[in-house]
């Protein structure tokens, strides 16, 4: 789950030739200029829809690849709807529709599989961090600047106060699949366009080890392990601007997104996913689809 305002608390480790006061008002003012453009970034990307190719590939001991991978293909489209107030909502959905999974069309025992994607609605929370309702919940650092896609960036760590809290329920229909979420316990660092402030890159990884505890139902003796545990949940996201016509928009979208989990106990104790984000369109009024 991974539950990721203007009220900002910060604490700076200074890197930087600044006094802690100059390097609190910079940090204060780059979050602040970020989470508008996030909230920007989710308002337009209502209009975004765009092909998502999910690749699984279960892992050996040496980190290389152990078995047949899995691609998952959907369409995906992002939701998020305004509150009472007007203003944008804190969390936004990710709405999925399976098209082919290893390139033939989706059979029915697909959809419950427990290496696919979840097909339905699913909080998108990666960048709300950003958000001026949720920046409270985290402790940010400046990290100092950098280059990344050969653009001037800066770079901020982050840690969610919250310590991890985890619950799992074996998936509808199936005794030998758990579905887990983790909410809390992590940490990363985020990239910001210096002249933008929108989101080049964001990393994030667990900050600790993580039990998840098992469903009895899956704990076949007595002396069974009543939990796996989590040694790592590393992921990565990249973004780049993408351009539209008819009328010009550019807007920064994710492109690609990797991840790596490592759980003792599991059915897949190693798992490396690598989501591609493609053929971005975008609707506009009148119903027409004009695509990047």
């Amino acid at each position: 789950m991974r539950r990721f305002a203007l009220a900002i608390c910060v604490v700076a480790a200074v890197r930087l030739s600044a006094d802690d006061g100059e390097q609190a008002a910079l940090l204060a003012t780059v979050l602040q200029k970020a989470g508008e453009r996030v909230e920007h970034f989710f308002t337009r990307a209502q209009s975004i829809v765009c092909l998502e190719v999910v690749t699984l590939q279960p892992l050996n001991s040496g980190m290389t690849n152990q078995g047949f991978g899995r691609i998952v293909e959907s369409e995906l489209r992002l939701s998020w709807q305004p509150g009472d107030d007007g203003r944008p909502a804190t969390e936004a959905q990710t709405l999925r529709q399976l098209l082919r999974v290893n390139g033939q069309s989706p059979r029915q025992n697909d959809w419950k599989n427990c290496t696919t994607p979840e097909q339905t609605t699913q909080e998108t929370q990666d960048l709300s961090l950003l958000l001026p309702s949720q920046r409270e919940e985290y402790r940010f650092e400046f990290r100092g600047e950098t280059k990344i896609d050969g653009r001037a960036a800066i770079m901020i760590d982050y840690r969610l106060l919250k310590e991890a809290t985890v619950e799992s329920h074996l998936l509808e229909g199936r005794d030998d699949c758990i579905s887990f979420d983790i909410d809390g316990g992590m940490r990363g660092r985020i990239w910001i366009d210096a002249a933008t402030h929108d989101v080049l890159r964001l990393d994030q990884r667990l900050h600790g080890l993580v039990e998840i505890p098992l469903p009895r139902k899956t704990r076949l003796l007595p002396n069974d392990r009543p939990y796996w545990t989590m040694e790592r949940w590393d992921t990565s996201i990249r973004f780049r601007p993408m351009t539209f016509a008819n009328p010009d928009e550019t807007l920064v979208l994710p492109e690609s997104r990797s991840s790596l989990q490592v759980t003792h106990g599991a059915g897949t104790p190693r798992l490396r996913t690598t989501t591609r984000y493609k053929n971005y369109q975008r609707f506009v009024t009148g119903g027409r689809v004009v695509g990047n």
